[in-house]
């Protein structure tokens, strides 16, 4: 009969005891008296230990995990426990000491979120992978994976991955939230939309899922249907928040001047919150008031939608021909909007250009062959294209007066064909391809909106850099492009309040929006020399002068008949429904040009980036400083 085992020390059935009665401080003392004595440490150690990280001080548990993992290397749970703590105190090297690659889950998981926090997201996401490969479960290593994958523009391995993390918590509404910004960068509205509504039959009353269903139907321009989530939003608040100003900005959008100033009204007296001043500040603004505006303007919480605020502020004080003020805040507008994005990820936007720019030489040109392209009975669109804030948004406005034509504005077409032939050769593909691909981007225009009866005029400014890839589904096409003052051009997008994906993030910068607008003339000019373009320039100065005289030869060359509808462009905009681009507030205003050269009021400001846009200025034969 074998003897019994000895019955563990008082002082570790002390410490023990402690422990399960959630005493985690006598805990932690007991283990540490005990260790100032002999006998066996490890029981004390890992008690220690565990206390001292459950009561939130690593600093203590450390060197306890530490020795435990001297007295035995094997300790998976300690090396885990330790590589844990190290980063909570911010020794990242230490924490990767023990995480770098190592085939264990959660030590994978914390090496991703080291890479991840010093901005590595390559070496992130393949230790995130291995962490997923190892226990398919890991739901932080697949929503941190997403993240990355999002913030890399990889926007379908992207939702697989939250859809994976869904499948396995799918009431954890923080996942569906993450997905729906995931769809909201990847411009993909009608889903993200179906994401927030589950979001939102899981939490009903959660503000964050109302707050984000409402824009995400103001996304897919269901501006009514936006309107009540939103009030929702705000009655369970507190605080005045982003529903209250998303719902005043869809009232300002739908003209609903009435309805805007009474729902301003319920904030404007002597108990309203110091929030409710931007939208005193921008219904100041609407109406024309802009000395009112600039008072309440300035009257902003600092802390209120800084991004916005400062776009407001900025806007207001051009206006008032203020340029000093107007710039800076133009410029603390766009360092409050890096501060919220996702960290880039890989190649900036402008970064991608040049190295497409790379590929296009004379050699892969003529290696391109030549398949017929097949009959699908799709005539091919019109690609209205220009830098942005060239003027699109207006001619495509102008354009929606010819009947015979259909016209969708920067929906993502292109880039979505673009994202499935990543890695495939223009010049090698074949007539099945093109076809399929054709196939697929009209599928995409009809999900849009694209009357098919009718000639498809697809606008998206960006599309001029994607010339190669048009040409060759589409060889027929035709290119309408928009043209304005470099200096205007460069200037009015840093002054925009862009949504931040990758290449709208070119535009924070005066700098790199300048070397993007370079790369991205280049890019265009390559191309014409390349290929066989049918295109036709239309002037942002001359067509607000005189909109008639700079659109006939248009019409004509489009072989169309000219509508009288063309120069009665508000009269249109009052129609067409939600404009998506930065134009919106002017869209519906009668043609103006205080827009026009108003770069030289800013001359000092652009001075430093003059040299990289002056060389374009005079191609286009614009008149010299």
């Amino acid at each position: 009969m074998s003897a019994s085992a000895p019955p563990p020390p008082p002082q570790l059935m002390a410490a023990m005891q402690a422990m399960r009665s959630g005493n985690l401080p006598a805990a932690l003392a007991a283990a540490e008296t005990a260790l100032e004595g002999d006998g066996d440490r490890a029981p004390f150690l890992a008690l220690g230990s565990l206390a001292a990280l459950r009561m939130g001080q690593p600093d203590k548990a450390i060197p306890m995990l530490r020795e435990l993992i001297v007295l035995n290397p094997e300790d998976r749970p300690s090396r885990n426990n330790l590589a844990a703590a190290l980063v909570e105190i911010g020794d990242f090297d230490g924490a990767l000491e023990i995480s770098a690659g190592q085939a264990d889950p959660a030590l994978a998981r914390i090496e991703g979120y080291v890479h991840q926090q010093r901005g590595d997201e390559a070496k992130a996401a393949l230790a995130y992978q291995r962490a997923i490969d190892g226990d398919a479960a890991d739901l932080a290593s697949l929503n941190n994976l997403a993240n990355i994958r999002t913030g890399q523009e990889r926007f379908d391995e992207a939702i697989a991955l939250f859809e994976r993390a869904i499948t396995l918590a799918p009431a954890d509404v923080n996942i569906y939230l993450n997905l729906g910004d995931c769809l909201r960068i990847a411009d993909r509205a009608t889903p993200r939309v179906k994401v927030l509504q589950d979001a939102r039959s899981i939490a009903p009353d959660d503000g964050r899922v109302l707050t984000e269903l409402g824009m995400a139907l103001t996304h897919a321009d269901d501006l009514e249907g936006a309107l009540p989530i939103l009030r929702r939003a705000i009655e369970l608040s507190d605080d005045f928040g982003e529903a209250h100003v998303e719902y005043g900005m869809i009232l300002e959008k739908l003209n609903r001047l009435d309805e805007l100033a009474e729902f301003v009204a319920r904030y404007d007296n002597d108990q309203a919150p110091p929030e409710a001043t931007y939208l005193f500040a921008w219904e100041a603004r609407r109406a024309g008031d802009f000395e009112k505006a600039a008072e309440l303007a300035d009257m902003i919480p600092d802390y209120v939608l800084p991004n916005h605020r400062w776009h407001l502020v900025g806007g207001i004080a051009d206006r008032l021909g203020n340029t000093d003020k107007a710039f800076a805040a133009f410029e603390k507008m766009n360092a409050a909007a890096q501060n919220v994005a996702r960290p880039l990820s890989g190649p900036s936007y402008r970064e991608q250009v040049k190295a497409d720019l790379e590929l296009w030489t004379k050699q892969w040109r003529e290696s391109w062959s030549e398949p017929d392209v097949p009959s699908d009975a799709m005539r091919d669109p019109i690609f209205l294209v220009g830098f942005p804030r060239s003027g699109t948004t207006l001619l495509d406005t102008m354009l929606m007066g010819l009947d015979e034509l259909s016209v969708l504005e920067e929906r993502p077409m292109v880039a979505r064909i673009r994202s499935l032939t990543r890695g495939e050769d223009l010049a090698k593909m074949d007539a099945d391809r093109i076809a399929e691909l054709r196939s697929t981007y009209f599928e995409l225009a009809r999900a849009e909106g694209y009357d098919d009866s009718r000639w498809l005029v697809d606008k998206h400014p960006l599309n001029m850099q994607r010339v190669p890839l048009i040409k060759r589904l589409f060889p027929q096409a035709r290119f309408i492009l928009a043209e304005r003052h470099p200096y205007d051009v460069v200037l009015s997008c840093f002054m925009a309040n862009f949504r931040g994906n990758i290449a709208m993030r070119s535009f924070t910068d005066l700098e790199e929006a300048a070397k993007t607008y370079d790369a991205v003339w280049q890019a265009w000019h390559r191309a014409l020399d390349l290929f066989d373009v049918d295109w036709r320039a239309v002037r942002y100065e001359r067509l607000v002068q005189d909109p008639r005289a700079e659109l006939e030869p248009l019409v004509e060359w489009l072989d169309l008949e000219w509508n009288d509808r063309m120069v009665d462009h508000t009269e249109t905009a009052k129609n067409r429904g939600r404009v998506r681009t930065a134009s919106y507030a002017q869209i519906g205003e009668g043609l103006y040009t205080h827009a026009s050269e108003r770069w030289r009021r800013y001359e000092g400001h652009l001075e430093p980036v003059l040299p990289i846009l002056k060389p374009w200025a005079e191609r286009m034969d614009y008149a010299p400083n």
